[in-house]
């Protein structure tokens, strides 16, 4: 009884909260700060969360234990301190006081069910291994053991919890600032099932609270803190009509998808294009599962048609075109020798002897310059390899829900790093990795990962990295780097200076109007 009352008054509170809420804003809509999104986030269950557009609005309702600054220091956020212990014991303990926005108290059993939860086969989350540097995490996840009790993470208590770590990972707290770690409320995911994300059953703990959403137009945020600004998320996949909206001041802040590419010259001219480095790479992945990408000879031939230069022309100098699947910046960042050779590529064909009427499907996500990057690639292979390849482009979330269940020849994909470590790039191709759409295992590979992430010498680690790139891109070209992209974007002259994260995010509560 006292249980049902407490969720009645809760969600009356929200109502209450929601009513107030549209009855104070519309008078007032210039003080409500409106953000361009050109996709439709895949989903607010931050458990099951895969893309940026998802991380975005997740980012600023909810929160984990660690959280990174600007200059991608790890710092303190829901713990009040964490430490190591006899090197594979890691302990974080929780502030007190934080509350839910039901006015539950935030304790370490949260945490403890959302790494069950994203640890259960039946969850199928593909940010599963990123816990696998737990004890028993990828035996669990596997399912070889069946008790979660035997996984190394337990609640000690109220504010305590520790973690066993299968040996010393020091970019492990790093892990904790990111989505699919977050705490979770499974009373209200069992009460509501899939539709526990809904404005009115959400229930979260970041400095916003979701107020509403309607699917391909907007999502509107209300900040707990009064100072802040309501963030209305404007959801538009024509970059012409963003730009539009845009100047037409019906949008105060859009990013580089909602850039057409032709208008950049003009922008820049104007003064009012912004670019910030980040690390976010771009690739073509090869299904190595399906022919005929099956023979490593012909992925290495369509890599080595491909003439990266181009693309900066291009996209007029806002991106950087790479071979090194590690970014700039980071430890191990290498640029292996091979290059655009399309004779070499040419001879790899007639030697396979390719038969060239093979059908080939390229995918790619439907949005910003996604397609003019495809043409690109696809006239290449026909001009250098004389094969066609049939291109397609998805929405969003049918796009990745393509790559998952019937992935096809070639992909084109991007990967922003999710924290600050080369790890996060390497580990996304290895046998178990949930984010792996190649269907590639090398178990050399993996090793070299895993030994790559346990030494802290800096060289030692750059040369296992150097070894690993160079098996996943020369030896069995897996996937071909493209370019390492800048965060592009237009800022309304209303809104003070601010910064997106080096992983491409803003925290919308550092996002204020002029006087």
């Amino acid at each position: 009884m006292m249980q049902k009352n407490r969720y009645f008054l809760s969600h009356f509170f929200l109502l209450i909260q929601l009513l107030l809420f549209l009855s104070s804003y519309p008078g007032q809509a210039k003080q409500i700060i409106k953000i361009h999104m050109s996709s439709e986030p895949s989903t607010l269950d931050w458990n099951l969360a895969t893309d940026s557009a998802s991380f975005q609005i997740i980012n600023n309702i909810m929160g984990g234990l660690t959280k990174l600054d600007h200059n991608f220091r790890i710092k303190n956020n829901f713990a009040k301190k964490w430490y190591f212990e006899d090197d594979n014991k890691l302990y974080f303990e929780l502030k007190k006081n934080i509350y839910w926005s039901d006015g539950i108290e935030l304790n370490s059993k949260h945490f403890i069910d959302s790494w069950q939860r994203l640890l259960e086969p039946s969850t199928a989350a593909d940010y599963a291994y990123f816990l696998f540097d737990i004890k028993n995490a990828k035996e669990f996840n596997s399912g070889v053991i069946k008790d979660f009790n035997k996984v190394g993470v337990k609640s000690i208590d109220k504010y305590t919890i520790e973690i066993t770590l299968r040996n010393n990972k020091a970019y492990f707290p790093s892990l904790m600032s990111f989505m699919s770690t977050f705490p979770i409320r499974l009373d209200l995911i069992n009460k509501y099932g899939v539709k526990w994300t809904d404005p009115k059953n959400m229930v979260s703990i970041g400095p916003y609270n979701l107020i509403e959403r309607k699917n391909n137009s907007h999502i509107l945020l209300e900040p707990k803190n009064k100072i802040s600004h309501p963030v209305k998320i404007i959801i538009n996949e024509n970059s012409s009509s963003a730009l539009a909206m845009f100047e037409n001041g019906e949008v105060d802040i859009i990013d580089g998808s909602g850039i057409p590419l032709l208008e950049i010259p003009r922008l820049k001219s104007k003064g009012i294009l912004n670019v910030k480095k980040q690390y976010r790479n771009n690739y073509i992945g090869f299904n190595v599962d399906l022919p005929p990408f099956n023979n490593s000879n012909i992925r290495r031939a369509f890599s080595l048609a491909i003439n990266k230069s181009v693309f900066k022309k291009v996209l007029h100098g806002t991106v950087s075109p790479t071979n090194s699947w590690i970014p700039e910046g980071m430890i191990g960042y290498d640029e292996y020798k091979e290059e655009y050779n399309p004779t070499l590529a040419k001879k790899i064909i007639n030697d396979e002897n390719f038969e060239k009427s093979t059908k080939i499907k390229f995918l790619y996500p439907h949005s910003g310059n996604n397609r003019i990057i495809a043409e690109i690639l696809q006239n290449m292979w026909k001009e250098n390899l004389g094969i066609d390849v049939e291109i397609k482009g998805l929405e969003w979330k049918v796009y990745l829900m393509q790559l998952d269940s019937n992935r096809p020849n070639i992909f084109r994909a991007g990967w922003a790093a999710d924290y600050p470590d080369p790890h996060n790039f390497m580990n996304l191709f290895t046998c178990n990795s949930g984010n792996n759409e190649t269907g590639w295992c090398n178990n050399y590979y993996d090793e070299l990962i895993n030994k790559g992430s346990e030494v802290a010498e800096e060289i030692s680690r750059k040369q296992i990295y150097k070894k690993a790139q160079k098996i996943l891109i020369e030896e069995d070209s897996v996937i071909v780097p493209l370019f390492q992209s800048n965060q592009l974007f237009l800022r309304n002259k209303r809104i003070s200076e601010f910064e997106y994260s080096k992983l491409g995010i803003i925290d919308f509560s550092n996002l204020t109007l002029k006087n």
